[in-house]
């Protein structure tokens, strides 16, 4: 099959990325392609070493900034511009389109194709994006699919339809498995912001006297300032950005991963990462959704009390990490693949 991913014509793939959508895009676009398919990407970049083509929508070299009619900056003005080349874009040679993009303005576009496509949700509804995709969905034969059952089942409130699920996967491979330090400092990653909830991590830490390594993106300035920072010290570092192989390297002086989000993760990539290195993760339930949970390795507390992770902690890290991985082992990214592949086929069969 002809694949078209959108990932958005502004959007790098390049690691460290943003955020876990951006790997699912690009590790499922290089495993399409391993299974046979010719796969296209539509973002800004991505890294060199990737099997999939990208097609990039470039910028304007005249000034798109706008004082006047609409008020807007030069990279929004630019992004309006890029977005709107993809509604010009020939997808005819397609035989499906896969969105994941969450730009409003791509499905605006996006509606006036009439390829078969798949839209992944990988984000939990709100009124932004149940409106942009209610939308998306009148207009254009599109199927949604859920990344994971508590993510249909809230979708499915919104678009009053049921929405079959694809579990998220990794690439097993890709992830080291390290023996374990019993004796190591405890491992947050993800986006500084209120609502991944580091500071949960940082307590637990400063509690149990233990070494913590933050890693991930800052984005919300304010809150890191005001809430992460004055809180580091010698034994609570924050790393800054990592790609996957600096953070699997990470890992190897670990012994536990802590998963603090007090927001519903639609899936959790990190945690599985994590679990395929062999680290245990021990976090709240709004972090860790059912299907990533186990008694053993994956302990997640119906709670938001730091104080809550001290037990679940100490049985997490008798683990071996032989059982992490045997477990993350049932998200490999190839199922994933293969599941979408069917989708594929059997949305461009109606057409056909």
């Amino acid at each position: 099959m002809k694949i078209l991913l959108v990932a958005g014509p502004f959007i790098s793939l390049r690691e460290p990325y943003n955020g876990g959508t951006e790997a699912f895009i690009v590790e499922h676009a290089n495993a399409l392609v391993r299974l046979g398919h010719t796969v296209d990407v539509i973002a800004r970049d991505a890294d060199e070493k990737n099997l999939f083509n990208v097609i990039e929508f470039h910028e304007s070299p005249l000034s798109m900034k706008d004082d006047a009619y609409r008020p807007c900056s030069e990279v929004l003005g630019q992004q309006h511009y890029q977005t709107l080349q993809y509604g010009m874009f020939d997808v005819s040679d397609y035989d499906v389109i896969h969105y994941n993009s969450f730009i409003p303005e791509i499905y605006s576009v996006g509606a006036l194709h009439k390829t078969p496509s798949v839209l992944t949700l990988h984000l939990p509804p709100t009124e932004k994006f149940v409106l942009m995709y209610k939308f998306f969905i009148k207009h254009a034969n599109v199927l949604p699919i859920g990344i994971s059952k508590r993510m249909s089942q809230q979708w499915k409130a919104f678009l009053g339809r049921d929405v079959e699920v694809i579990l998220n996967g990794i690439l097993l491979e890709k992830w080291k498995l390290h023996a374990r330090n019993a004796d190591g400092y405890l491992l947050w990653s993800g986006r500084i912001a209120k609502e991944k909830n580091v500071e949960a991590a940082i307590k637990l830490a400063n509690h149990l006297k233990l070494p913590l390594k933050i890693v991930g993106p800052i984005f919300d300035n304010k809150y890191f300032l005001e809430h992460v920072q004055p809180q580091l010290n010698e034994r609570i570092e924050y790393i800054s950005h990592a790609t996957q192989h600096q953070l699997s390297k990470l890992v190897a002086g670990a012994s536990a991963f802590l998963a603090t989000a007090t927001w519903e993760e639609p899936f959790g990539l990190s945690t599985v990462e994590m679990l395929a290195s062999g680290l245990p993760v021990v976090g709240f339930n709004t972090a860790i959704p059912p299907e990533l949970r186990h008694e053993k390795v994956s302990i997640a507390v119906d709670s938001h009390d730091w104080r809550d992770l001290v037990e679940p902690l100490e049985i997490a890290k008798k683990s071996e990490p032989e059982a992490c991985r045997d477990f993350a082992a049932s998200f490999d990214l190839k199922k994933t693949a293969a599941a979408y592949v069917k989708v594929y086929e059997r949305i461009a069969k109606k057409v056909g």
